[in-house]
């Protein structure tokens, strides 16, 4: 049976994880299928980008479906939320919430989805990695060093048209896409550290977003734009925002750190740019530049060796 020690006081304390190889399988296929919808994410995100589908509304799937769903879950467990370090709390619904939401938002208006499915899934374990060696005092291997070195390599690349000003606003979203990535590895150590279920992890996550979204509604009274939206575009953005990405990729997430841990999780994430790319190709027919397509291979590369997918090391 797969076990997880409880949590300690200490912050930098790492708990280790006993599957069983079944267990472990398990984790590879969630890890996988997370890969496929996230995937599917930044092409809705990137969709509704170029709709008249407004931020707030897609904000509202994102987080109102799913936050209404655990609410209960929530509730129930509250007791056992309460004695999680409010650090992981927080890093969870910090580094997974509405700051990471809005920005990658935000960036997808200025940069193409080969960029943003490249540079926040793709750099998060090197964020990961970086902060298991500086805060955890995690060793980092040969295939390690090799992995970052070939990360940094891969990100010049990505980063050479926004920052040569070939295209405007280019640089600024994969500014945003970085700061996305090192909150989503926030969120990835704070759920393996927190010891929390992943549907509990996913409730940290979506109902403090949607007790916020609804006081800003309140307040704000923001305008929908659903009615300007063709019913079948925004159900689809519903699916995949709120029931795909929101419950589906949240749950299995948190499922595989939890049977393989934050390192080698967050490195089959980086296996999304290949699979968005050629998704965004063929659906929203983006073109890849030579840049682009060395630096996703190389991104690639190096997360999967920075991570110890190559020479795997139970964390």
């Amino acid at each position: 049976m797969s076990q997880q020690v409880a949590p300690t006081h200490s912050l930098t304390a790492v708990t280790p994880i006993l599957s069983s190889q079944t267990q472990r399988y398990l984790g590879y296929l969630a890890a996988a299928t997370t890969v496929l919808i996230w995937s599917c994410y930044f092409l809705s995100l990137r969709q509704g980008a170029l709709s008249p589908l407004g931020t707030f509304d897609l904000t509202l799937f994102r987080f109102g479906v799913p936050g209404l769903i655990l609410l209960p879950l929530f509730i129930k467990r509250w007791h056992t939320l309460r004695r999680v370090n409010p650090v992981w709390l927080l890093g969870m619904a910090v580094g997974a919430g509405l700051p990471f939401f809005l920005l990658s938002a935000v960036g997808m208006r200025w940069a193409p989805v080969a960029h943003g499915s490249t540079l926040i899934p793709g750099t998060a374990p090197v964020f990961v990695t970086a902060m298991a060696v500086l805060v955890f005092a995690q060793p980092l291997s040969g295939w390690r060093r090799f992995g970052l070195v070939a990360v940094v390599a891969g990100v010049v690349c990505l980063l050479w048209t926004g920052l040569s000003g070939a295209s405007q606003g280019l640089g600024q979203g994969q500014g945003l896409f970085l700061v996305c990535s090192f909150l989503w590895a926030v969120f990835t150590l704070s759920v393996r550290q927190s010891g929390l279920s992943p549907l509990e992890a996913a409730s940290v996550v979506t109902v403090p977003s949607t007790v916020l979204l609804t006081l800003y509604a309140v307040a704000a009274q923001p305008a929908l734009t659903l009615a300007a939206v063709p019913t079948g575009e925004w159900v689809v953005q519903l699916l995949v925002q709120g029931l795909a990405v929101g419950l589906g990729a949240g749950f299995l997430y948190g499922f595989a750190i939890r049977q393989l841990g934050a390192e080698i999780t967050s490195a089959i994430g980086s296996l999304t740019p290949v699979c968005a790319t050629v998704l965004a190709w063929v659906f929203l027919r983006e073109s890849i530049e030579l840049s682009t397509a060395l630096g996703l291979s190389l991104v690639t590369l190096g997360v999967i060796c920075a991570s110890g997918l190559i020479h795997p090391e139970k964390k």
